[in-house]
């Protein structure tokens, strides 16, 4: 069944960060504005603004291999633990619903977000771990969240592919990290890509109050469907947990099942992994039973079967 634009609801603004959140991270904040108010190039009439930090660059080699690379002791060690203080929204288990296809390939995992938003920041994290997990990454960037939204250092899947033989990855990062007073739709941010008429027939029906009641307003920036079993709306972890990193101090800390941004970043890996799992009949097996994916099977409820 086609959906016209106007029935799939637009996103909500992504949500801005409590200031309890955010107030043991003010010397860094601090930090930020100052250096965005020396390097953020201002135009002499209106339009969008930009700084070099923000910049969407190809992700460096060694950086995709350390995402690649995190060992399974260390997945294993984390589960699903992700600490409290830190907590965001859980995934939604649902049943009985047809498997996700699209571009004629299935299971699908569909990701739904934008650039600026600071919750898409922290979940492409675990997003980017879950699925090197099932494949291999081509296109991978980095960039950061909006300035306007805590400009946390993250990835980008605007050009992103990853070549696997279980699972289908369909991205859509719909706005830019790139400041414009005049745009619309997008926060105050310049718009990117748009989701087809089958990718939108998807987010009318999955991504309604139907399944995730808190959307009854439009649908929250991220949303993941992994393949009509598990739905995610909004991060599971929160983006502070990221203040002041860099990429490569976040992806160089993947090897230590005790710091607090790979427990987070890792715990959001298992039950993506987990999720993906439900699809592809525990395939692959060394990493679907494995200790810390049947922590987040057993968190969501799920079997792991392909049901």
């Amino acid at each position: 069944m086609s959906h016209s634009v106007q029935s799939v609801p637009l996103p909500r603004p992504a949500r801005r960060l409590s200031a309890t959140l955010l107030a043991w991270g003010a010397v860094s904040l601090v930090i930020v504005i100052v250096a965005a108010l020396v390097i953020v190039k201002i135009s002499t009439g209106p339009g969008p603004t930009t700084s070099s930090h923000q910049a969407v660059l190809p992700a460096p080699a060694a950086l995709v291999h350390e995402i690649s690379t995190v060992p399974s002791s260390v997945f294993n060690a984390v589960g699903v633990g992700i600490p409290s203080e830190f907590a965001g929204d859980p995934p939604i288990a649902i049943s009985g619903q047809p498997p996700l296809s699209l571009n004629g390939k299935s299971p699908t995992v569909m990701y739904y977000g934008a650039e600026y938003c600071p919750f898409c920041a922290a979940e492409r994290w675990g997003m980017a771990v879950a699925l090197a997990r099932f494949g291999t990454w081509s296109g991978l960037d980095t960039t950061a969240s909006g300035l306007l939204d805590g400009d946390f250092s993250t990835l980008s899947f605007r050009h992103a592919k990853l070549v696997s033989r279980y699972v289908n990855f369909v991205p859509i990062e719909t706005c830019t990290n790139v400041v414009d007073p005049g745009a619309t739709g997008c926060s105050g941010y310049l718009p990117l890509q748009s989701p087809t008429d089958a990718e939108r027939a998807v987010l009318a029906n999955y991504a309604s109050a139907k399944f995730v009641p808190g959307n009854a307003q439009g649908i929250s920036f991220p949303y993941i469907d992994v393949d009509n079993k598990v739905l995610y709306s909004g991060a599971t972890y929160q983006p502070t947990v990221l203040t002041g990193l860099t990429q490569a101090q976040i992806a160089g800390g993947l090897t230590d099942a005790g710091n607090p941004v790979t427990r987070s970043i890792i715990g959001t890996a298992n039950f993506l992994t987990a999720s993906i799992c439900a699809s592809t009949r525990d395939a692959p097996a060394s990493i679907c039973t494995s200790a810390g994916v049947r922590a987040a099977d057993a968190a969501l409820g799920l079997t792991s079967s392909g049901g």
